[in-house]
């Protein structure tokens, strides 16, 4: 294993394996499919073991899920586009545009406020 790891490579590795990060695919359920799925990734990861791929995927999401995290709370000040949040991960970008598609770790929230029409 080398010293440096290459996030661009596997975010790619990891974006074609969509059983392992899209929750609406029919095989994210499917243990045996997604184990299967993580015995490749790991070949082409470089990490040692499947115990640290997983930790590596966790820390992943939990980094770009806090970043998500930090732009909506940033939009809905009402402060206006100028001052949304502008996360400085250089893969945020490329990690989102696959990871996005599950809105993880984003919980909608519902509101018991009723708006009314003023005239």
């Amino acid at each position: 294993m080398s010293d440096t790891f290459d996030i661009y490579k596997f975010l790619e590795d990891y974006q074609r394996f969509p059983c392992l990060w899209l929750k609406s695919d029919p095989d994210f359920k499917l243990r045996h499919k997604r184990d299967a799925a993580e015995e490749l990734l790991l070949e082409s990861s470089g990490l040692e073991t499947i115990k640290n791929l997983r930790l590596k995927i966790r820390s992943i999401r939990c980094t770009y899920n806090q970043e998500v995290t930090k732009i909506n709370k940033s939009k809905s000040t009402g402060s206006g586009t100028a001052n949304v949040y502008v996360p400085k991960l250089q893969w945020f970008v490329y990690a989102d545009n696959f990871l996005k598609k599950n809105n993880d770790g984003v919980k909608q929230s519902e509101t018991n406020l009723v708006s009314f029409q003023v005239f």
